[in-house]
Parts: structure tokens; sequence; C-alpha cells
């Protein structure tokens, strides 16, 4: 079995780091990326199997990266985070293919719970500590 790997892209590297470091307690192989371009190069070379995705960023729209996303692999699961409960922005995150929409601030029961919701049909296993 192939090992869980979980990509986190915000703009605020200090959320970035702070949701890896909780992903990674939780035996998950992190990447960050605080830009798109950054994100879009971690999808490339990595091909994480869940990406966390912030709905705003810096230098993009979340939802433009999201769609890039699903271009260069459709499988890649994809829970867009943000700071606005915006129904609109639900919707076409789903449109765009993403698996799920969590608002900011939320628990880190919940994270863990929604990455195991997308993951469990993936047939992989979380990373053991050495």
């Amino acid at each position: 079995m192939e090992i869980i790997k979980v990509l986190v892209v915000d703009d605020e590297e200090e959320i970035c780091e702070l949701t890896r470091s909780f992903l990674r307690k939780k035996k998950y192989c992190t990447f960050g990326a605080t830009s798109a371009d950054e994100a879009i190069e971690v999808v490339k070379k990595e091909k994480p199997h869940l990406v966390l995705l912030d709905v705003r960023l810096g230098d993009a729209s979340g939802m433009d990266v999201l769609q890039k996303i699903k271009e260069i692999d459709k499988d890649i699961k994809v829970i867009m985070v943000t700071a606005l409960s915006d129904e609109e922005s639900a919707r076409e995150a789903e449109s765009k293919g993403a698996e799920g929409y969590i608002v900011k601030p939320f628990t880190a029961g919940y994270l863990d719970e929604i990455i195991l919701e997308n993951i469990a049909d993936l047939g992989l296993r979380k990373k053991e500590n050495k």
C-alpha cells in the first residue's frame, strides 16, 4: 500500500505549517505551498492524493488552482478551505470537482474526519513513524 500524501495550500505560511504539523502527527506525508504556482509544481512532482486548498490565495484564486489540479489529475481529491461561508463559492467548487468545502476555523478532529472520509476508498495507509 502507498502512503497518504496531502498537500496543504494556504498563502498564510503559519496556517500552512500549523495544518501540516497536525497532519504529520496523524502520520500523513505532507507538503506545503503558499502560492498557486508552487501548489501546481508540487502537484506535478509529488502527485498528492489529497489537497487542502485555500479559496483565496494572495496571488491567485483557489478556484483557478482547483481547475488546474483537476486538469493535471482528475483523481486528486481537493477540499476547499475558506474563512467565509459562501454557498455560491461552495457550488462553484463542487462544479469544478472539489470533494468538499470547509470553513475556518475548524477543529483538528473535524479536519481528520474529512480527510479520512476522502481517502477511505483509496486503499492507502498512514505513514508509520520511524
